[in-house]
């Protein structure tokens, strides 16, 4: 199913690029679980594509799609990772070169958490996303807090975006 997401964002992504309202930003994070999360899992690491569409000057709305991967604290507890595929909306209050921003997503989350005391086990969730952040050129910097049942985590988001419409 990844691999059949991912073929059809490519297509989608080709059959659209030479819109100038169409974007895609790439990017990093780095990921700090909450709550309950925390317990259990330390620090993340991710990645994540997310094509855009404008639909007015300000507002874009678009597919993320993210993979993390958080550390066990402690030698029983192997790695757990999530994909996130959360259709989301972007509004950013300006068009100047540095501008911020505020959006969200909504969709799921599906995490496989390897090995927990010798039991493997995955989950899917659904989640909301709020974020903010500033764009600065086709740099983004940005923070999400990602709300997923009791595996809450924030991120920190570092991006850029390719086939910009800027």
């Amino acid at each position: 199913m990844k691999k059949l997401l991912l073929i059809i964002c490519l297509i989608v992504t080709s059959a659209i690029s030479a819109n100038a309202q169409f974007h895609i930003e790439l990017g990093i994070n780095g990921n700090s679980p909450q709550g309950d999360f925390r317990d259990t899992y330390d620090l993340g690491i991710g990645s994540y594509v997310e094509p855009k569409y404008a639909i007015s000057e300000n507002l874009d709305l678009g597919l993320l799609i993210g993979r993390n991967v958080f550390g066990g604290v402690d030698d029983d507890i192997k790695a757990a990772s999530s994909l996130n595929i959360l259709p989301t909306g972007t509004y950013r209050f300006s068009t100047n070169n540095v501008t911020p921003y505020v959006g969200a997503g909504l969709g799921l989350y599906f995490f496989d958490f390897g090995s927990v005391l010798g039991e493997e086990s995955t989950s899917t969730e659904f989640g909301f996303a709020p974020r903010a952040g500033v764009y600065i050129g086709r740099l983004n910097l940005g923070v999400a807090y990602n709300v997923v049942k009791d595996l809450n985590f924030l991120q920190y988001n570092l991006g850029i975006r390719i086939l910009s419409r800027d």
